[in-house]
């Protein structure tokens, strides 16, 4: 495909990559060294504002006359079909919660609604589930206008699928390493197992989030899915599992959560695969 006639130049892209480590360096060694949690939001809006710098650059490029509906349009902010919305909300749940209702049958007493009846966990946790969610896309939102809605569809063009949601997944696996490492995230996980874990979590995890943004052609399944992910693991799962071992075994280094989202994005990559493929 040349460069004219695809959504992002080749410049633009450079820069939007750039600007997304330089930037989020900057920011990450603030938070760093001040603690101040106002810094992890204003992190999370880096990689759209890096996009959105980008696409004015790419504009300006092509010589193009500025459309405002057209520029949000290229950076995902179309709307999709409600199946991947929905999708965006229920993969989560899937290969988050049946690792840690594993780990409940396996340490009952960590568990803090053990032997409690469901309609009363539901009652309890589900208000959590779909206000924090919601409040939790003010901020999972920046984070994939710029991944899924600049970048991944910028490398599609220049790569493919297949080798763009890895390298995608990957960047976003690195791209936390400096609070991982040094930002007091995940802190009570030993550090020699912390960093591997979470990069083979997250990587499937950017895999699902790539599908679901190549297929609807939108960023917000993926940003859905990233509040939900956040929400439900931060804010529900771990606060009602206590176990001290639990690392291992869920949450972003747990190894039942890296077989269960890796199970879903290579059948989701094979599923769309061969629906393309037979489609011609």
């Amino acid at each position: 495909m040349n460069e004219k006639d695809r959504k992002w130049t080749d410049n633009s892209l450079r820069l939007f990559l750039i600007l997304v480590i330089v930037f989020s360096a900057i920011v990450e060694t603030l938070y760093i060294f001040s603690g101040n949690g106002y810094l992890v939001i204003l992190l999370m809006w880096v990689p759209a504002l890096c996009a959105m710098i980008a696409g004015i650059v790419s504009i300006n490029e092509k010589k193009e006359k500025f459309s405002l509906k057209k520029y949000l349009l290229d950076l995902g902010f179309g709307g999709c079909g409600f199946v991947y919305i929905l999708l965006g909300f229920i993969i989560p749940l899937i290969y988050l919660l049946i690792p840690y209702m594993i780990y409940w049958t396996m340490h009952p007493n960590d568990f803090a609604y053990h032997g409690v009846a469901l309609p009363l966990i539901l009652s309890d946790c589900l208000p959590v589930l779909l206000i924090g969610t919601a409040a939790g896309l003010l901020t999972a939102t920046g984070e994939e206008i710029g991944w899924r809605g600049f970048m991944v569809p910028a490398f599609i063009e220049r790569i493919g699928l297949s080798k763009t949601l890895i390298f995608s997944g990957l960047f976003w696996a690195l791209w936390h390493l400096p609070l991982l490492i040094f930002g007091g995230y995940m802190a009570e996980t030993p550090l020699f197992y912390r960093i591997p874990a979470f990069i083979l979590c997250i990587v499937p995890i950017g895999i699902i989030a790539g599908l679901l943004a190549y297929k609807s052609r939108s960023m917000w399944p993926a940003a859905i899915l990233h509040a939900a992910h956040n929400n439900l693991d931060q804010s529900i799962l771990s606060v009602i599992t206590r176990g001290e071992d639990m690392m291992y075994y869920v949450s972003e280094t747990g190894m039942f959560t890296i077989i269960c989202a890796w199970i879903i994005a290579i059948v989701m990559y094979a599923v769309i695969i061969k629906k393309e493929k037979s489609e011609g």
